[in-house]
């Protein structure tokens, strides 16, 4: 009979600790009261049956009868022990070796990582996320997944060193990825945006929709390669979520200090628009907090959207059939009572409403004021308010791409602070979990 075991390496008033419990301990020699001896080893201790043994195997009363324990609690003879996380216990006649896991290893290699971080984007989009982290010397893009080879195209246009992959990630096993230390995902939101709830009728069941089971092949992936931190964001009612819950419980459980908040760009980073987003940062490491500069946006649209000018005129008479059946469309549902409407701008204004993947079809604002009627914001105006300038000429495209991406200035200094944090940790400071 073999005894094969993964456990956390325990911890007893600072120092390591082993502790194994199984009747299967009696059958390979450690009954209970068995004198053994701890041997260290090159990668690990050898627990060895020796007759004037320095310990005993204990014992704990169980159902049926008395279940040996092996307890080892000792800084001097566990210390090849001490750096790692998770240990590997293999138990034979006589004989038990404790080597550390597979796992301690890719967390310890992790752990010393230094910068460039290499980083692998899924959901890449067009690349309103990589834009924080392309040109931070702290870290490295090494790929980006993105299905649509639309926003494909553009992302690895930007981003010419990486390697793209374009595909559906439930057909990519966590093997076939690059190694990688950062892992960061805008997650599709379609299935978890209350807008994207009621349109699909998914109340109560997002994870259902066509996109909502996507959380769990990034669990799968993170399992896998155990990046040293992982960054995340979605609409704050994924938060909330079983996919979102799920997420975090599972995250915790393979060993992650979990960061969430929602990110409320126009009342706290000093931004025109007001698309709030959940934001999760799991590290490794125990202590990242991000520090929000808490100062709401008090200017206007000026710097964002162009002035009044003649182009105004062919801008606004393309969309003007558009505008006047949208308007119907609100005259009947306020006669409804059901408070249909559209929003407009101005340079004068203090905030622009969030602006959606689907804003180039002109079946929602926000729109321009203009002495012509409303039209469209521009590229170049949208590209201002996201802080991300797209290398796309097709406006429905870069629209799509700008509509479901992050507000770029936001997620960079979130990159700013997390790199800030990684560079400060070290894992000879960390505490035994």
């Amino acid at each position: 009979m073999k005894l094969l075991a993964f456990h956390k390496l325990g911890e007893n008033r600072g120092s390591p600790r082993v502790w194994l419990e199984s009747r299967r301990l009696e059958t390979l020699g450690f009954a209970v009261g068995s004198p053994f001896v701890v041997e260290v080893r090159a990668k690990g201790v050898r627990l060895r049956i020796a007759e004037l043994g320095t310990h005993r195997v204990a014992r704990r009363r169980a159902a049926g009868g008395m279940r040996p324990i092996i307890d080892v609690a000792n800084r001097t003879v566990l210390a090849p022990l001490a750096p790692w996380r998770e240990v590997k216990i293999e138990a034979t006649a006589g004989l038990i070796d404790i080597t550390p896991s597979v796992r301690a290893f890719a967390i310890q290699r992790r752990l010393l990582a230094r910068p460039p971080f290499r980083t692998l984007e899924i959901f890449a989009g067009g690349g309103t996320l990589s834009a924080a982290i392309a040109r931070h010397r702290d870290f490295r893009l090494v790929a980006g997944v993105e299905i649509d080879p639309r926003f494909a195209d553009v992302w690895q246009a930007a981003h010419h060193e990486a390697v793209l992959i374009q595909a559906d990630i439930r057909r990519i096993h966590p093997s076939e990825y690059p190694r990688h230390e950062v892992l960061v995902a805008a997650i599709p939101c379609t299935s978890h945006s209350l807008l994207g709830r009621a349109k699909k009728s998914l109340r109560g069941k997002p994870e259902l929709g066509e996109s909502g089971d996507l959380f769990l092949c990034i669990s799968a992936l993170v399992a896998t390669h155990l990046p040293l931190a992982c960054v995340f964001e979605n609409v704050p009612s994924f938060r909330t979520s079983l996919a979102g819950q799920a997420l975090t419980h599972h995250l915790r459980q393979l060993g992650y200090h979990i960061y969430e908040t929602v990110l409320d760009p126009h009342k706290e980073w000093d931004e025109p628009q007001d698309r709030r987003r959940w934001l999760m940062v799991a590290t490794l490491q125990p202590g990242f907090s991000l520090q929000a500069p808490m100062v709401p946006f008090a200017g206007d649209l000026s710097r964002f959207i162009d002035s009044p000018s003649a182009s105004d005129r062919p801008d606004a008479e393309r969309i003007a059939g558009s505008i006047a059946a949208l308007t119907r469309h609100h005259e009947r549902h306020r006669a409804l009572g059901h408070g249909f409407g559209f929003s407009t701008v101005t340079q004068a204004s203090s905030r622009v409403p969030t602006i959606v993947r689907s804003y180039h079809k002109i079946n929602v604002g926000p729109f321009v004021e203009t002495d012509f009627g409303p039209r469209l914001l521009r590229q170049h105006e949208v590209e201002r308010l996201m802080g991300c300038a797209i290398d796309c000429e097709h406006y429905a495209t870069a629209i799509e791409i700008l509509g479901q991406g992050v507000q770029t200035r936001v997620f960079r200094s979130v990159i700013n602070q997390l790199s800030a944090f990684l560079q400060n940790q070290s894992p000879n400071t960390l505490p035994i979990k």
